[in-house]
């Protein structure tokens, strides 16, 4: 057996990480089919691979599914790859303890309980073709828990009616529920680099009624490519969302907005413009890189050109520029910087003794003012509070 190799995979067309999108919008799937993969992944997807391959390692380790000698060896071949860092160890091995913890938990229950680990799990009974692969899954009698590893820093995600999830479920429980009995299924997204756990429970015929009320009818249209596009949260990372007219559409809504008199808005006005401006900036971002891609494959952009963009210069060998200014009798102190590490590099060096040793030389400045939704789980601040730091800041 060789390392894991997460990025061969074949996915379905509707498969269980897009079920969001075309389950909202169902000619999506269908329209992505139409356009042409532009470069590699970004660097984020490709360091999340890496950590999903890593942890499958681990665990086939820790649950004796594959020789220790064998996953070690695995384990060295991946931590050569170029994105890997001793930084993703923590987090890496923070989803596997908790996947341990819950398996542990499940055979304590259970005698024969089982875990899978990036199993392919089919739900083709809902979904055209329909299938993917769980990172974790733990069957047993009562409960049966789907687990996901989300390695991302950025945007949260949650368990509760996560359509991805809610599918691997459909398709380990359809697979399963002859052999143990299962009464509740548990749905944990795990985000370790967010320090993040979320779970969310639903039982066994509420699944299977989503399953036939909401995705099969969905999935048809979809395949079909039938149905209404509709704009919403699923559109993020859609690849035809800069060629998208609806997208178009109502972002320049926006624009033709009949504000009425006077001339300048008011806060009200504001606050519609402000609700939309992060979709409206993504996906001007996701025009100006499919116009970009399309320029550099030699295609025409009207009223653009490529040109270089600025970079920054750089030493090509630090060692010999040291040398030479050594050479001219400059001293270390005059082109060297010694500089003390970060907090979280010397919380990594101290561990647990962090608090003890240092913990009363942190201080945290309060954050900058910052205008975010009422649903946004952070306390606000005092109006005189906020006007001081604004005017700091």
């Amino acid at each position: 057996m060789g390392a894991p190799n997460h990025s061969s995979r074949k996915h379905a067309m509707l498969s269980a990480s897009k079920a969001d999108r075309w389950i909202n919008c169902t000619p999506s799937a269908r329209l992505e089919e139409k356009v042409e993969e532009t470069g590699k992944p970004s660097k984020y997807a490709e360091e999340g691979t890496l950590a999903h391959e890593m942890a499958e390692c681990y665990l086939r380790a820790r649950f004796r599914i594959t020789p220790v000698d064998v996953t070690s060896a695995e384990l060295r071949k991946l931590k050569k790859n170029g994105l890997y860092t001793e930084d993703m160890d923590e987090p890496v091995m923070a989803y596997c303890q908790y996947v341990t913890d819950q398996y542990t938990e499940a055979l304590r229950k259970t005698k024969d309980a089982l875990v899978l680990l990036e199993e392919r799990l089919d739900f083709s009974a809902w979904v055209e073709q329909g299938f993917g692969t769980g990172d974790a899954c733990i069957i047993a009698d009562g409960v049966m828990e789907i687990i996901d590893l989300k390695f991302g820093t950025g945007v949260p995600v949650f368990a509760e009616n996560n359509a991805q999830l809610m599918l691997y479920a459909l398709g380990a429980l359809s697979k399963f529920e002859m052999v143990y009995d299962v009464n509740m299924v548990k749905l944990t997204i795990v985000q370790p680099r967010q320090d993040r756990i979320s779970s969310w429970e639903i039982t066994p015929e509420d699944l299977y009624k989503w399953g036939e009320e909401v995705v099969k009818p969905k999935a048809a249209l979809a395949y079909s490519g039938e149905g209404e596009l509709q704009v919403g949260p699923w559109c993020r990372w859609c690849k035809v969302k800069a060629l998208c007219r609806k997208m178009a559409d109502h972002n320049l809504d926006l624009a033709k907005h009949e504000f009425k008199e006077p001339e300048l808005l008011t806060t009200e006005e504001l606050a519609q413009i402000f609700e939309q401006a992060p979709m409206l900036q993504d996906w001007v971002n996701a025009v100006s890189e499919h116009l970009l891609s399309k320029a550099i494959s030699g295609e025409k952009v009207p009223g653009y050109k490529v040109v270089e963009g600025r970079s920054m210069r750089k030493w090509t060998d630090e060692n010999a520029v040291q040398e030479v200014l050594t050479a001219c009798d400059y001293t270390p102190d005059q082109f060297q910087v010694v500089k003390l590490a970060g907090i979280p590099a010397i919380e990594k060096l101290l561990k647990k003794d962090f608090d003890s040793l240092v913990g009363d030389l942190v201080i945290k400045a309060p954050g900058k003012p910052t205008l975010v939704p009422e649903s946004d789980k952070r306390p606000a601040m005092g109006i005189e509070q906020a006007k001081l730091d604004f005017s700091n800041n």
